[in-house]
């Protein structure tokens, strides 16, 4: 959960209050180096130190590009997928589909888009959708009468 950076401060603060042999200790049960440590140690040491609160670690645009920038289409062709299994009252905000996640992945992979069940999780959320699993209901007709013997 700790960057780079927020690891190290911890790791020295840990060395700093363990006192004599505090940096041997921390870097026998971590993987951070001893010339790391000792560096961050002096740091916190240094008069006037000011915790600066790191926000991000890494430059914003990193990673995979999202499949509704990359290609948009997709979007359309998940909608024209979902119309005619869409299910919900039209005065409630509230829709969603007797598809599952996997049948649309199948679908689009069909359709020639490389997208995950997760990713069309995460869009079907975006449009409003909520999931819900297929719910079986009661057989209207009377049972058996000796269905219990």
């Amino acid at each position: 959960m700790l960057n780079e950076k927020q690891r190290c401060l911890y790791l020295a603060n840990e060395a700093k209050a363990i006192g004599r042999g505090g940096i041997k200790e921390v870097n026998k049960v971590s993987v951070v180096s001893r010339v790391t440590t000792i560096k961050w140690l002096k740091e916190i040491n240094e008069e006037g130190y000011q915790p600066i609160e790191v926000i991000r670690c890494r430059k914003e645009g990193g990673g995979r590009k999202l499949i509704e920038k990359k290609k948009p289409e997709s979007l359309n062709v998940l909608e024209g997928l979902l119309e005619p299994h869409t299910k919900g009252d039209p005065t409630n905000p509230l829709k969603w589909t007797d598809k599952s996640l996997r049948s649309l992945e199948k679908a689009l992979k069909g359709e020639g888009f490389d997208v995950s069940d997760t990713t069309i999780a995460l869009i079907l959320k975006m449009q409003g959708y909520t999931l819900q699993a297929n719910r079986k209901e009661l057989a209207i007709t009377i049972s058996h009468p000796d269905r219990n013997a």
